[in-house]
């Protein structure tokens, strides 16, 4: 089924000296399958339920906050009341990998919904937000980091040092592992200098406050480590809707 089944609102958000369009650019339905459907005959992607992926316009745009979706009302065009279970447990999924294009002007969330909605979804109406992290000023701090140092230093908001407790070869032998703590959402590069050389990064995974910057073996015993982050975080909300096609 296609997205144009779908008249979609254009919200502002109410934050300070910004506002953002959000428009539904894509509407995927999947009808639950029985056990009998295996794998090898299920279509690419398959996936029951309904997801809605939304496009959003505006300034400064960072990241799109994880299990931030809020929805008030998803009404099926049977009348059904779709956003919540019948216990009032939230019936929507905030899909992973949202994403905002590096000029910040622009982004997409997937928000999603269980249950065989065929035939029920092309009169429905939407009602939700998502919580959005804006910057616009950034900064750019250096430290030194000694081969056999385990104690992190400061770095601008954030505590910096090498993972592993071990120095540079804490973090593994065929790699070196930057862990920086603080808001990593506020991140937005790190580089990495042995000597002249600068390590290839490999990737990057975290838990809680704690990032962890994967990088090719270091060789000499001293790293020169630059971040640059954005200084000026903020939280916004932002609505979103779907309404039904104007007859």
């Amino acid at each position: 089924m296609k997205a144009t089944l779908f008249a979609v609102l254009f919200l502002p958000c109410l934050a300070p000296a910004q506002s953002y369009d959000v428009s539904l650019i894509q509407t995927r339905i999947g009808k639950p399958l029985g056990d009998d459907v295996g794998f090898e005959v299920k279509p690419m992607g398959h996936e029951a339920g309904v997801a809605f992926s939304f496009l959003v316009r505006g300034e400064d745009l960072v990241a799109f906050k994880d299990d931030s979706v809020e929805i008030k009302s998803f009404k099926l065009g049977d009348g059904r009341e779709w956003a919540r279970t019948r216990s009032g447990k939230p019936n929507w999924k905030q899909e992973s990998f949202s994403k905002v294009g590096e000029d910040g002007k622009i982004g997409s969330f997937t928000v999603s919904f269980p249950g065989d909605l065929f035939g029920s979804v092309e009169q429905s109406t939407l009602d939700g937000s998502i919580k959005a992290v804006t910057a616009a000023a950034s900064e750019e701090k250096k430290v030194t980091l000694a081969g056999d140092e385990t104690a992190p230093k400061d770095l601008g908001p954030f505590k910096i040092g090498v993972a592993g407790g071990g120095g540079f070869f804490g973090g593994g032998k065929d790699s070196t592992n930057i862990q920086i703590t603080g808001d990593h959402q506020a991140i937005i590069e790190v580089v990495v200098m042995d000597g002249e050389a600068e390590l290839d990064g490999n990737g990057s995974s975290w838990s809680g406050d704690r990032k962890t910057y994967h990088f090719a073996k270091a060789k000499g015993k001293e790293l020169a480590v630059t971040v640059r982050y954005w200084s000026d975080l903020k939280e916004i909300t932002i609505p979103f809707a779907i309404a039904p096609p104007k007859k």
